[in-house]
Parts: C-alpha cells; structure tokens; sequence
C-alpha cells in the first residue's frame, strides 16, 4: 500500500531532530548571513509542489561568537546534526558559489563523495575558486556536476519525483 503524505514539503532545521518519513534532501553550500540571493530559497521554492521533506542545516538562531570546537555544546549539536541528516538524506546537494570560499562544504563534499555517491548532486558554476578540484571529485566518484541553481532544482525535483512515483507503486 502507498504511503501518503501531506502534498507540501516540510523544512526540518538544527536543533529539531524529527523523524524523517518522506523522500528528502539536504542542503550543503554557501551560507551568507547578508546575501541578497538566497539559492536555498531559490532551490526550496523549486521544489514547493512535492511532499518531500528538506533537511536544512541553516540554523535559526545561529550565534557568529559561538566557539567552533568540539567542547562548546551548540556548535557540536549544530555538527551532528548536518551528518546525520546527511546520512538519512535521499539526496545530498552541494551550492558553491562564485566568490565565496566555503571550505566547510567542500570539507563535506569530500566526506560524502566517496561514501553517498548515488545520492549527491554538486552545482559549482564557473568562477567558483575550486571548481577544478570539485570537477575532478564529481568527475572521480561519478557524481552529477550541473551549473545553475535553476539546473540543480531541476535534477533534484527529478530524483525526488522518481522516488515518490516508487512510492505509489508500493
């Protein structure tokens, strides 16, 4: 029997642990707290129509004088919860904006490279300082490169929709 969901996606954000009971995916990339484009809300309004659930690890209530280390409760929480919803995710996606340096994501990049290859998706423009080496992961562990934001909705409502299709036909 078919599972049925609600026909909206749900936002899940650190630090609410949820149980994820629908197709998802997780959003890795440029961050930037005062950036006048927001390709989340780009991608997210893309994928608007589908009962799917996004794990988005842009918290909230975020604090910039928060100490990045292992020691400092919040930010530990806020670490462990991107790798494990990156574990549960459908699909991991990966934005590396032109002009930024986004050494997390590229961190995670090749965290999840290797392990979750079926299941990241990288969009890295031209002009992203690193593309030749995000190429070359992308290119190494066969995952698909795309160019745009608008081109990485499109491949990732793809994937998700197959996957709600598989769904119905349970």
């Amino acid at each position: 029997m078919a599972s049925e969901h609600p026909s909206k996606p749900i936002i899940y954000k650190p630090p609410i642990r949820s149980k994820v009971d629908r197709p998802s995916v997780v959003l890795y990339g440029t961050i930037e707290p005062d950036c006048t484009t927001d390709w989340t809300s780009s991608l997210v309004a893309s994928l608007s129509d589908l009962p799917i659930a996004i794990l988005n690890p842009r918290r909230d209530d975020w604090d910039s004088s928060w100490k990045e280390d292992i020691s400092f409760a919040p930010f530990k929480e806020q670490v462990e919860w991107e790798m494990d919803h990156a574990s549960i995710a459908d699909v991991i996606v990966f934005y590396f904006k032109p002009g930024t340096l986004t050494p997390v994501t590229l961190l995670e990049l090749g965290m999840y490279a290797g392990l979750h290859t079926k299941k990241c998706v990288v969009c890295c423009p031209e002009g992203f300082y690193k593309r030749g080496n995000v190429q070359i992961v992308c290119r190494r562990f066969s995952i698909e490169l795309v160019e745009s934001v608008e081109e990485l909705g499109e491949v990732v409502k793809g994937r998700l929709v197959k996957m709600l299709d598989a769904e119905k036909k349970v």
